[in-house]
This record gives structure tokens, sequence and C-alpha cells, in this order.
């Protein structure tokens, strides 16, 4: 017997949201969050840029715009902190003359459309995260799961969540590849013993079941789903695979926190 009560995409509703972070639906989906025409304008000017390597990571066919928490979480706060205000300034750039705010608006439909009231978190004596990086993906993503508080020693406000969502939208997608691929088993502090040692990913042997669902990316599209779920990204070699994300954190209120 599965977690999911559903292998189907779901809306964005207050009661979705609620099962999404009880691990009892594998997404949530909404078409055409940003329009078309302003994605292509977004996708030529990613194109044009240059992506960092994810150095604390071995071997992942995976670059940023941005910043990437994880990569700074284990160094003094002032680090991460000092790199916010430039990597809010480049992301701001990517958007320059559009008029649109993407993170703002995913912050504003879940308040409207899941019921939750959310914000970007902050840290006492440093400020706000930032959130919002883009991530381009060509080759595997093996098969891994994202929370915070069980894969950061050191205390943040973000170690002090209980559940992690995620959710991104795309600007670059192949129709026949970089497949999503979220799994009906959950991490735990048992099976993140069979971590690879020294690495990100899990051998397939931690799975429970075979049950999964298979997302390939459209363009314009929202996903949200949980990233403590096992999930993977497959490649996309001979293409572009390019989205803006960021984690959500369900804080002890009951809130919802974004950061990157």
């Amino acid at each position: 017997m599965g977690n999911w009560i559903s292998s189907e995409l779901h809306d964005l509703t207050p009661e979705n949201m609620s099962l999404l972070l009880e691990h009892k639906i594998p997404a949530i989906r909404v078409q055409d969050f940003v329009d078309r025409k302003v994605c292509d304008v977004v996708a030529s000017r990613l194109l044009e840029m240059r992506f960092a390597n994810y150095d604390h990571l071995k071997d992942i066919p995976v670059h940023q715009i941005g910043l990437c928490h994880n990569q700074w979480a284990h160094d003094d706060k002032s680090i991460y902190f000092g790199k916010c205000e430039e990597a809010k300034r480049i992301v701001d750039e990517i958007y320059h003359e559009l008029n649109i705010d993407p993170v703002q608006m995913v912050i504003q439909s879940i308040r409207d459309n899941g019921g939750r009231q959310v914000s970007v978190f902050h840290e006492d004596g440093f400020g706000e995260y930032f959130a919002g990086a883009f991530r381009s993906f060509k080759g595997h993503g093996k098969l891994h799961a994202d929370h915070a508080p069980s894969h950061i020693s050191t205390p943040w406000s973000v170690t002090k969540i209980s559940k992690q969502l995620t959710w991104n939208i795309y600007y670059c997608a192949e129709s026949d590849s970089g497949e999503l691929v979220i799994y009906d088993t959950i991490h735990t502090r048992e099976n993140d013993k069979l971590k690879v040692e020294g690495d990100y990913y899990f051998p397939y042997e931690v799975l429970e079941r075979e049950d999964c669902v298979r997302i390939i990316p459209k363009v314009g599209d929202l996903i949200i789903f949980n990233t403590q779920n096992f999930h993977e990204i497959l490649g996309t070699p001979d293409g572009n695979r390019i989205s803006q994300t960021s984690f959500i954190g369900l804080r002890e209120d009951g809130s919802l926190g974004l950061w990157s």
C-alpha cells in the first residue's frame, strides 16, 4: 500500500497543498503560469549567460545562476548572505523590462489559491534569504531527496522546518527528454543510511515500491512537489532544460518560507 491517494498532477488548492505536504499526492501543476512570449525572451537571455557549477557536489550535471544555500550552509552565515544582493541583482536583470517577478507571483499564487501564508525566509541578524535560482540540467540528476534539517548540521532558520517542497517554472524544455521522476517513497533517517558515501545520491534499493510519476516539463508551467519524496531528473544531453526554482519549507506556525 503506497502513500499516494492519486498518481495524477493536481491543481493548486488549499486541500491539495495539505495533501502534498503530507505525501498524499505527487505534485501540483499550474499550466501556463508564465506567458509563453515572456518565457521565450527569458530563455534567450539565459542561453547567452554563463551558468556556474555546484562545487560542493561531485559530478552532478546541473549548473546555476543565482545562489545555492546548500553550497554555503556549512560556512559562516555571513558568506551566504554576503552573496544574496548580487544574486538578486542578476535575476532582476534577466527580467529587465518584462514587468514580472516570478518569485512574488509564486508567493501570491500560493496565498490566493493554496490558502497558505508564505514569504521568503529571514535569518535574524542577517536578513532575507535569496529565492529564485535558475538551474540548467544536461545529464542525469541521480536519485535523491532534499530536506534541510536532515542534510545541514549548522542551525539556520531553514533547518527548523518540518516539511520541504520545491517549485519550478520552466523556461527551456524538450518534448522528449528531461523528465522529472518522483517516487512514492519518503526519505527518512533510517533510509538515509543507504546514501552513497561522500555523494548526494541513493541507490535504487532505497525505493520501497516502484510507484512513480514521470513529468515532462513544459515551458511556462509551474510544478510544485515534495522534495522529501525521492526523485531524479533524466538527462537532456542534446537540448536545454532550464527552470527557476526555490525550496519551500513548512514552519512551526504552519506558514511557508522560500529560499534557494
